[in-house]
């Protein structure tokens, strides 16, 4: 169903199903979110700080680190 999906949202040779697109951007929004948990994990792992202070994401993720 998501490989189906996916090869609809690429080809393109017909319009998108609204379940199509439900499954597409569920889908993206989840691998997002676990990219941005990987990066924060990594970025407080070699102790890297973009910015003074706490970063927004550390009340969501530090329990991650800890």
């Amino acid at each position: 169903m998501i490989a189906t999906a996916y090869r609809n949202a690429i080809i393109a040779d017909a319009p998108l199903k609204w379940l199509d697109t439900i499954i597409v951007a569920t889908t993206a929004s989840l691998a997002s979110a676990v990219a941005l948990a990987a990066l924060y994990v990594v970025k407080s792992a070699l102790g890297i700080n973009l910015m003074p202070g706490q970063s927004p994401l550390h009340d969501f993720l530090y329990w991650i680190v800890v």
